[in-house]
């Protein structure tokens, strides 16, 4: 009997985990799967009225109450200061060491055209902690990661090689977005993921599906 998949989700900030693949999270969880969600920023810089560290408290409850609709219970949050995240050699260690730790069989993160500056520097991060990781060239060698696939929230994928059918998670990815009030205020995520998943399932044959590259 083969072992189940275990998923790890990148994002920069909360919300992308969602937006980028939240349908294949509770995809994942439903067939039995752990799912574990890394947000890499605080989110003290979100356009929330109240103190940056309030801010960052509420974006935290809002990410762990979000990935809980979907059925994902482990989030780890490492705090980098929101709009100021650049590769450094300490980002990267700590993120060999989580993949070190959590031996996922598939990784997520943000490709590398993303529009946004730190969504682009996350991609950079994990491409380097990806090859130490696979190589030993830092510890302990990783050799249980089957692919790794690249998300797309603010800047749709020129091409894609993946598709995952999300038609029956759609309801549960939008209402895990919910949780996530303070951003709904500010943006309308609910309406431009539900057009984008749409226009994939579209060009795919699907009503709803999450795409990704390799």
């Amino acid at each position: 009997m083969s072992k189940k998949a275990r998923h790890l989700v990148i994002a920069p900030h909360h919300d992308d985990e969602i937006l980028g693949c939240g349908g294949t999270m509770a995809k994942a969880v439903q067939n039995g799967e752990h799912v574990q969600v890394v947000i890499l920023t605080k989110g003290d810089f979100s356009g929330i009225p109240g103190s940056p560290d309030e801010s960052s408290a509420l974006r935290k409850q809002e990410c762990i109450e979000a990935c809980k609709v979907l059925g994902v219970h482990d989030v780890i949050f490492l705090d980098e200061p929101d709009r100021s995240l650049v590769y450094s050699r300490r980002l990267v260690e700590q993120l060999v060491y989580l993949i070190q730790q959590f031996q996922p069989t598939v990784v997520y993160y943000p490709h590398r055209e993303e529009s946004d500056r730190e969504h682009q520097v996350v991609n950079e991060l994990m491409k380097e902690s990806l090859l130490l990781c696979q190589s030993g060239f830092l510890g302990e060698k990783v050799d249980t990661i089957r692919c790794c696939l690249k998300y797309e929230v603010w800047t749709p994928m020129k091409s894609f090689q993946v598709v995952n059918n999300v038609t029956d998670f759609m309801d549960l990815k939008l209402k895990s977005l919910e949780c996530y009030s303070s951003q709904l205020k500010l943006l309308k995520l609910k309406e431009g993921i539900y057009g984008l998943n749409s226009y994939r399932g579209m060009q795919t044959n699907l009503l709803f599906a999450e795409v990704f590259g390799l």
